[in-house]
């Protein structure tokens, strides 16, 4: 192991060790319409999905990693040892001791501790405010949404226990994970990544929100949900990172082979992360499960939720980029009405942390 982590340091240049709404609303062309110019219409349908929509989420992932990581187009030539290499590397970094964890900034460990204790029916306002307080940027943060104009308060408050009692544990735990993953997702590990943390991050947040929506629909735990929606591309994130780190090139390889073994190897770093953070082991699970669209139906129902809201999320930027458009009769006979409702909500760019219940 050491000799081949020793042989990809030379090689690579890597310190690795160190819209559901009755039938003749006005509403489907309303929200698809609007999610571009109407300069760009003739573009859009251009763009239209004509195939099997049981196929669309294949098509969805495939379009969608080219859009986010600017893989180079169909037809350029592809550099296949380089393409081998990167897949090898991967593998031995998810063995490694770190996980390629060293890679990107850390998740707070104070945010580890608050969510072992929040998940403890005895924990008070006056526990969670002290260990809040060590960390600026979360009080920052909890501060913030309280006096965000949801809240509609007559003064700004400054005061940390009540913004806790106000927000409640749940809202709580969502607006710490936000802000304690959003480093994570920085713009300034890279090259590549500074094209895409941006893209990245965006549709975490938005598959995150939908796991916490579609969770609520299924009787899973909202907030593992959420927090798995968070945690799933943290291992992209890493692997963007390496091929910063280790090529000239600006763009990632475009076989769609190249693509679907990228990601799988990137979920499992993402689950060995997740590991290394402490993270709640149902959400490790539901994360690993993704690298085999067979082990999702056979697992958790959480790990079914962050696979719908995943494709949610995924579509939703499509088509809101002009790169999609869809027939929402035919989205109907494939998604269930809370899928579509959510959908829907993704569509009109209006789900946060506050509309949440």
């Amino acid at each position: 192991m050491r000799r081949m982590l020793k042989w990809f340091h030379g090689l690579f240049h890597l310190d690795v060790m160190t819209k559901f709404m009755p039938r003749g609303s006005q509403r489907q062309a309303v929200v698809v319409q609007s999610a571009v110019p109407l300069a760009e219409e003739q573009s859009v349908a251009d763009h239209a999905f004509r195939g099997n929509y049981q196929d669309l989420p294949a098509w969805v992932d495939e379009h969608y990693f080219a859009w986010v990581t600017g893989a180079a187009p169909e037809g350029a030539l592809p550099d296949d040892a380089f393409a081998s290499q990167m897949l090898d590397y991967l593998d031995v970094l998810a063995s490694s001791e770190l996980a390629g964890s060293n890679l990107i900034p850390r998740v707070p460990s104070v945010m580890i501790q608050l969510l072992k204790r929040m998940h403890e029916e005895n924990v008070s306002s006056l526990e969670l405010s002290r260990l809040i307080s060590k960390d600026v940027v979360l009080v920052a943060a909890i501060l913030g949404e309280v006096n965000s104009s949801f809240y509609n308060l007559s003064e700004r408050s400054s005061d940390l226990s009540q913004a806790i009692l106000m927000l409640g544990h749940n809202r709580l735990r969502m607006v710490l994970a936000k802000v304690s993953f959003t480093p994570v997702y920085s713009q300034q590990l890279g090259s590549l990544t500074r094209e895409s943390a941006t893209r990245i991050w965006d549709e975490s947040q938005r598959r995150a929100l939908a796991c916490y929506r579609l969770a609520k629909a299924r009787q899973v735990d909202p907030f593992m949900a959420f927090l798995a929606g968070l945690m799933q591309d943290v291992g992209l994130m890493v692997a963007l990172r390496v091929f910063d780190r280790s090529s000239a090139q600006s763009q990632l390889p475009s076989l769609n082979s190249f693509r679907s073994e990228l990601e799988s190897k990137a979920l499992l770093l993402s689950s060995r992360i997740g590991t290394i953070w402490a993270l709640p082991g149902v959400v490790i699970k539901a994360i690993e499960a993704q690298a085999s669209p067979t082990q999702v139906s056979a697992v958790l129902p959480l790990a079914q939720v962050l696979r719908r809201a995943d494709f949610l999320s995924k579509t939703s930027i499509l088509i809101q980029q002009g790169l999609l458009s869809v027939d929402m009769d035919r989205m109907r006979k494939m998604l269930t009405e809370a899928e579509m409702n959510c959908f829907f909500v993704l569509l009109d760019g209006k789900s946060s942390l506050a509309q949440l219940t």
